[in-house]
């Protein structure tokens, strides 16, 4: 059953815009979308959900950070917590998103993330292409 988004708001940002501008070339990024329970089978009628988006940069050779992150430095994750609504008590397994919902709420992330990469001095750093990309992979 599709649910109505009854709320969205920022769950946490962690940045570090000057390392992720420096480094863009290297950057892959990583969504995740998924329900926040204690038991996802329990039936109700609001339900919240997470869309994490995680960024790291692969580390040049030779750089001496490289071998502290092995799998690349972490420069972004940011998550945006949706509050979903059903009419009827429903397991948060069987909840439905509404159809763009998930690219909504990474709008407002990419909005959250490029406001603070703007107040550091740093130009975009979270694109539209970038989210269109994430998106097509999911």
């Amino acid at each position: 059953m599709r649910a109505a988004l009854a709320a969205d708001r920022l769950y946490a940002l962690s940045i570090r815009p000057q390392e992720w501008d420096g480094l863009r070339e290297h950057a892959r990024l990583a969504l995740r979308w998924g329900p926040l329970a204690d038991d996802p089978a329990a039936p109700a009628r609001r339900h919240w959900f997470l869309l994490v988006v995680e960024c790291r940069v692969i580390l040049p050779a030779g750089d001496p950070l490289g071998a502290q992150h092995p799998d690349g430095m972490e420069v972004l994750r940011c998550g945006w917590e949706a509050e979903l609504e059903v009419p009827v008590d429903l397991p948060a397994t069987a909840v439905e998103e509404e159809p763009g919902m998930v690219a909504a709420l990474l709008r407002k992330i990419a909005g959250a993330v490029n406001g603070v990469a703007g107040q550091a001095g740093v130009g975009e750093l979270f694109s539209e292409g970038m989210q269109m990309g994430l998106l097509k992979g999911r």
